[in-house]
């Protein structure tokens, strides 16, 4: 694993489950017909990701100790299952997420933020919500469509950063974990 990370003016740091090829398609497929009758802005497919832990940004001399503490991290792989389409209005985001998060899920997040916590990258863990960002500026989607359940199991997470670009954000993977 490589040490130097380059970090770009604005970047922001997450830690991540990005969905597998297959997910991602399912789910572009059904924002892009929300998208085409309403508007908004449409993710892109190979962006789409379920955030596990925020950071916001990090000093570039802590991005190694950061790396260290997450390869510390052993849980084991986890199910997900995206089962449901929502919109928040008060950001306009129309999101993929779940009726029932599975518990060995939101185990994974709250042990990864709690060990975040200890190790001085957050202040506190945050309540996790699971879910896909799908399409952003979207003024009010109508009545959304059903979605069919999208499932896969979990068997990495990444570390990720994003930063803004003249398209909207742009992602990148900085490292990756297996699951056990």
């Amino acid at each position: 694993m490589s040490t130097e990370i380059v970090v770009p003016p604005g970047a922001r740091f997450f830690f991540a489950l990005w969905l597998p090829v297959d997910a991602a398609k399912k789910l572009h497929t059904v924002a892009g017909g929300v998208v085409g009758r309403c508007g908004g802005r449409l993710m892109r497919e190979d962006a789409l990701h379920i955030t596990l832990a925020f950071l916001g940004e990090v000093p570039e001399r802590r991005l190694v100790e950061l790396q260290k503490v997450a390869a510390e991290f052993k849980l084991q792989k986890a199910p997900v299952r995206l089962d449901r389409l929502g919109f928040w209005n008060h950001n306009h985001i129309l999101w993929a997420g779940t009726k029932e998060p599975d518990p060995a899920l939101s185990a994974l997040a709250a042990e990864l933020q709690d060990l975040l916590v200890k190790a001085g990258f957050l202040t506190d863990a945050k309540p996790f919500l699971p879910h896909v960002t799908l399409l952003r500026k979207l003024l009010h989607p109508g009545a959304l469509p059903e979605l069919p359940a999208v499932e896969w199991s979990a068997a990495e997470f990444v570390l990720a950063k994003s930063w803004p670009s003249d398209r909207g954000s742009a992602y990148e993977t900085v490292a990756r974990w297996p699951l056990n």
